[in-house]
C-alpha cells in the first residue's frame, strides 16, 4: 500500500475561498445555478465512488481522477458529461446508481480533500484562476466544481459530528 499524495495547504485555502464565494453566488442567483451545482455534486460523488475500488490507493486514484476532470473542464457542458454518464450506467463494472428517492452516502472526507487538491492543482496548471469580481460574471466551470466539493465536505463533516460510527462504513 502506497502513501497517499500530500494535501496542498495552499490549494485547500484557495479552494475554500473560491468554494464559499461560489456557494454564496449560487444561493443568490436561483434555481438554474442550483441545478448546475447539483450536477457537479453528482459528478464528484460518481468520480470518488469509481475510485474507491482501488483499495489502499483511493487517495491517489481520486487525485488523478480530479486532474482529468480539471483537464476536461468546460467541455463537459457540451455533452461530454452526459455521454460519460450514459456509458457509465450501461457498464456492468460501475456500481449500481441509486434512484433519486434514496439518499446517497457522503464520500469520505479524506477522499474529498484529495479530489479537491488534485482538481485545483490541475486547474491552476491549465492557467485557471478565479474571477476577481465574482458577482458580475457567470460562474465558471472550475469554480462550480470546487463549490460542489466544498458542499460535500461540509456534509461529510456534519455527518461525522452527528454520529462517530458513520465513518466506519463497510
Amino acid at each position: 500500500m502506497s502513501d497517499p499524495p500530500p494535501l496542498s495547504a495552499v490549494g485547500l485555502r484557495l479552494a475554500g475561498e473560491v468554494g464559499q464565494a461560489t456557494l454564496n453566488q449560487v444561493a443568490a442567483r436561483g434555481a438554474a445555478e442550483q441545478a448546475d451545482l447539483d450536477q457537479h455534486v453528482a459528478a464528484v460523488r460518481a468520480a470518488i465512488t469509481d475510485c474507491q475500488s482501488a483499495r489502499g490507493r483511493e487517495a491517489r486514484a481520486v487525485a488523478r481522477h480530479a486532474a482529468v476532470d480539471a483537464r476536461v473542464g468546460p467541455a463537459a457542458r457540451a455533452g461530454l458529461g452526459e455521454l460519460l454518464s450514459a456509458a457509465a450506467r450501461s457498464c456492468p463494472d460501475v456500481p449500481f446508481v441509486a434512484d433519486a428517492c434514496t439518499r446517497e452516502p457522503t464520500p469520505p472526507l479524506a477522499l474529498l480533500l484529495h479530489y479537491l487538491c488534485g482538481f485545483v492543482e490541475e486547474a491552476v496548471t491549465r492557467d485557471w484562476w478565479p474571477a476577481h469580481e465574482p458577482d458580475s460574471v457567470p460562474i465558471d466551470w472550475e469554480s462550480m466544481r470546487i463549490a460542489a466539493v466544498c458542499r460535500l465536505i461540509s456534509a461529510a463533516e456534519a455527518e461525522s459530528e452527528l454520529d462517530p460510527d458513520l465513518d466506519k462504513r463497510p
